[in-house]
């Protein structure tokens, strides 16, 4: 059982940190962000989509074109760095869908998708690079199943395309 004598003693050293922690920790100067653009506030990679619209076009791209680009060099298939960015793409889906208006329906399927090839991919760029010295998606053998997330991604994003244009059109006149 504490004595009065501690309990005060307690109180006060409970009250000088509470008093050091707002003077030292709340340092308007510090924190501040003014004159900080939120481009340089953030640290996205160069391969981040703008949009969920977006990120389906390039995943189109990468699985569609046998000539992918990387650091400026054309190669006869998608490159290590093709796959790894279609690992990181389907990655962020739902965070990309999270940011759009997307139903709860069609937002499950994304993150879905999203949880079912991520990681296959990922394992996959990391172990065609080491292994076959390639890093295409040959010898994936999920690609069929690949393209159909896509067909489907591409198609939920034409669906939300048009439901946007109605409702400017609409709310335009």
């Amino acid at each position: 059982m504490m004595s009065q004598g501690n309990s005060k003693f307690v109180f006060f050293m409970g009250s000088c940190l509470l008093g050091l922690l707002v003077c030292f920790g709340c340092d308007s100067k510090s924190g501040s962000t003014d004159g900080v653009s939120d481009q340089e506030h953030e640290h996205f990679p160069a391969h981040w989509p703008e949009s969920i619209f977006r990120a389906s076009q390039r995943i189109d791209g990468i699985l569609a074109d046998p000539v992918a680009t990387s650091v400026g060099l054309e190669t006869e298939s998608p490159t290590l760095t093709s796959v790894a960015e279609l690992a990181d793409l389907v990655g962020w889906l739902p965070i990309l869908a999270a940011d759009s208006d997307l139903g709860r329906e069609d937002f499950s399927r994304i993150d879905a998708w999203s949880a079912q090839w991520t990681e296959p991919l990922r394992k996959h760029a990391l172990g065609s690079g080491a292994l076959a010295g390639n890093g295409t998606l040959e010898g994936f053998g999920q690609v069929d199943g690949l393209r159909e997330m896509a067909k489907g991604l591409s198609e939920i994003c034409r669906n939300e395309q048009a439901r946007i244009d109605e409702l400017q059109k609409r709310y335009a006149e």
